[in-house]
């Protein structure tokens, strides 16, 4: 049986653009080259879509890129390609892939737009769909639509920048009426804790809010769940998914923001964790239900809050192309779970064949047959 090629993008337009590097190397290094060959596509700062040359790069060198051609994709074709042009616009090569894997985290990659490519393109490829990723991403629509699914989540408000600028005073005021003090101030549509603090006056706000308007058009304001257990649970599957064991992050910081993640040393990752059979199995279920109502397919990693005190639990988010370095939640759940990051890496290819391959026995005509 050929080879199935597995077209691995990574890099992006994107304040991520570093964590997507080293995702892509642990995701490069864990595909089994018996079944699939790589073909690595680059994405600079800029947007370009490069082919990249890995070998060096996974033996701990440095990535080589073509710089003297860019990639552009076919759209429309019967085999999924990406044509190679040089710097002076002449015909180089084409290039098939069968199923891209992409490892894009945040913007431009983690929010429907680059899956709405693929889609134009024809290709198969890993993890939720447009409306999947596009809801996942954006905080303000996904809290909305679990809180309308009976998911549990924070008090929230989401308001747009120019809102913001038209009436500064007038959104603290609300902000601290409505979620009260502390609150979170974050950036709407970005990932890894970019643009988010932790405010505890309204000083603090202002200052938050204006922070998070660098970054975003929409902001989202919620309230700070007290001292909470900052627990994780992977999800893998289209139709059926499963749920990992449950992870615990124990910050060295007021709460895990960037720094945090992949900046400095300090950071507890507890997995398994013990949380008893019956909470366990809650998490689990919500972290199900959580997928399910995004619309997600694939691969997720569901963050929860636990309250300290009251218990209660609430669904933070879902992060659609969670982080996949070697000490990644997402994957080291799996592990623990019995699922090691090869075969994770195997299945999650699977799974976006069988998706592609559902879709496409879907009428594409219309005759009127009732």
């Amino acid at each position: 049986m050929a080879k199935i090629t597995v077209g691995v993008v990574f890099g992006g337009r994107s304040v991520e653009h570093e964590v997507s590097l080293v995702s892509a190397r642990s995701v490069i290094s864990n595909t089994d080259t018996d079944k699939y060959n790589i073909f690595p596509v680059f994405i600079d700062k800029e947007g370009v879509w490069r082919r990249a040359s890995i070998d060096a790069w996974l033996g701990g060198g440095k990535l080589e890129v073509e710089t003297g051609s860019f990639l552009t994709p076919s759209l429309g074709s019967v085999d999924p390609l990406f044509f190679e042009i040089s710097s002076d616009g002449k015909f180089v090569a084409s290039h098939k892939v069968d199923v891209i894997f992409p490892v894009l985290h945040g913007t431009f990659g983690e929010d429907g737009t680059v899956q709405g490519l693929f889609e134009l393109m024809g290709v198969p490829y890993v993890g939720a769909s447009v409306l999947g990723s596009s809801v996942g991403m954006d905080k303000i629509v996904m809290k909305a639509v679990l809180k309308d699914s009976g998911l549990p989540v924070p008090e929230f408000m989401g308001f747009y920048k120019h809102e913001w600028e038209a009436d500064r005073n007038g959104v603290a005021i609300l902000a601290m009426n409505v979620l009260g003090m502390p609150c979170f101030v974050k950036a709407a549509n970005l990932g890894s804790s970019v643009g988010v603090t932790k405010a505890k006056n309204g000083d603090e706000l202002e200052k938050a809010i204006d922070y998070a308007c660098k970054f975003s058009n929409r902001i989202i304001v919620e309230r700070a769940v007290t001292n909470p257990r900052e627990i994780e649970i992977s999800v893998l599957g289209n139709e059926e998914p499963l749920a990992s064991c449950a992870g615990e992050i124990i910050p060295h910081r007021e709460f895990y923001d960037y720094k945090a993640k992949y900046l400095e040393e300090g950071t507890g990752l507890v997995a398994p964790v013990e949380l008893g059979g019956e909470l366990t199995a809650l998490l689990q279920d919500y972290a199900v239900r959580t997928f399910k109502a995004l619309d997600c397919s694939g691969l997720g990693r569901v963050d929860f809050l636990i309250e300290e005190g009251t218990g209660a639990i609430y669904v933070s988010e879902i992060n659609t192309i969670p982080g996949f370095t070697q000490i990644s939640m997402y994957p080291r759940l799996w592990q623990e779970s019995g699922l090691g990051f090869r075969d994770l890496v195997s299945r999650l290819i699977e799974l976006a064949l069988e998706r592609s391959a559902s879709q496409k026995a879907f009428k594409t005509d219309f005759k009127d047959e009732i």
